[in-house]
Formats: C-alpha cells, structure tokens, sequence
C-alpha cells in the first residue's frame, strides 16, 4: 500500500487541518534547541539547563489539561488561533530582543500556548470526521505534526551559530502562517 494512498477519501478540512498542524509543528524550531540556546548562547551551567528544561516538562502537562478544558468549553477553531497570537507575539519579541531570562519567559509562554493548542486540533478532527476515517485522520495529523518536528529543528540548526534571531523570526512566522492560511477556509 502506498503510504499517501491510505490517507485519500479524507475531508477537505481534515487536510487543511493537518497542513496547519504541519506548519505550526515547523514553528517548533526553537523549543528542540532550547538546550543549545541556554549552553552556547547563553553560558548557562548544565545544572541550571537541567532545572529548566524541567520546569518546561512540568508546565506541560497543566497546559494539556487547561487546553482540553478550553476545548471542551470554547470554540475549538478560536483556540488556535488566540493560543497561536500569543505564541506569535512571544516569538516575535525574542526576535529582537537580547538573549535573557525576559526571552527564556517568552519561550515558554509560546511553548505552553503551543501545548494548549493541540487539545482543539484533535477535537476539531473528530468533529469533523466520520467514525470509520477517524483513525486515518488522525494517523494523517500524526504524520504531518511529526514531519514539522523533523524539519524545524534541522533548519534552526543551520542558524543556531550566526542567526538565531531568525529562527525566532520564522517560527513565530510559520506559526502565524498556520492560521492565517489553514484555519480561515476550513469550514469548521
């Protein structure tokens, strides 16, 4: 079986979501090298990383569960795109800012609005969905989140060294591209 082949037959908005999820996925591009980012850029000791990244772990899991309490709540499609300005906004400022304790806040702040997100992406592809495709749209929304966190981090590797600013500057673009684009012709 051919691997697209599988994933024919699906909605048009089950399309259009997975797009969406692939281009806010490639926005990933700076929480996979947060690591990198706090050791080469900002001299952080490794201890201190550990502690981070950490409280990032942590602050995960409540985003989750918040953002499935909004989705259940509010309209899912608003969700994304509100949750997705404030990671927008965030990532912008830390492209022109310096790098410091106020940009690390701003990256978590997009990394848990992105966190809030997800709940109201896999809810909208059940809404939209008949029961018999369910399993194949969200293998399709798997597959293409996964492509995006493949490919981000790859490219903000190539500008970690001289242009990190536009890794901020792309993310917070493909992140804003996502709804701009995806979310306006789904008729969800």
């Amino acid at each position: 079986m051919n691997l697209l082949s599988q994933y024919k037959g699906l909605r048009r908005e089950n399309y259009i979501l997975c797009f969406g999820r692939l281009v806010t996925s490639m926005g990933a591009m700076i929480w996979p090298m947060l690591t990198m980012i706090l050791s080469q850029k900002m001299g952080m000791s490794a201890e201190h990383i550990s502690w981070v990244m950490a409280l990032a772990g942590v602050l995960s899991l409540p985003a989750n569960l918040i953002g499935g309490k909004m989705a259940d709540y509010f309209n899912k499609k608003m969700n994304i795109v509100y949750l997705d300005i404030i990671s927008v906004v965030c990532y912008m400022v830390c492209a022109v800012i310096p790098l410091s304790v106020k940009a690390i806040v701003l990256m978590f702040v997009a990394a848990t609005c992105q966190n809030m997100e997800h709940p109201s992406y896999n809810a909208l592809t059940a809404d939209i969905t008949v029961m018999d495709d369910r399993e194949r749209a969200y293998s399709l929304q798997y597959l293409c989140s996964n492509l995006g966190l493949v490919l981000s981090p790859t490219i903000a590797g190539f500008l970690l060294r001289d242009y990190l600013w536009l890794a901020f500057l792309i993310s917070g673009g493909s992140i804003g591209c996502s709804d701009s684009v995806c979310l306006p012709i789904a008729r969800i």
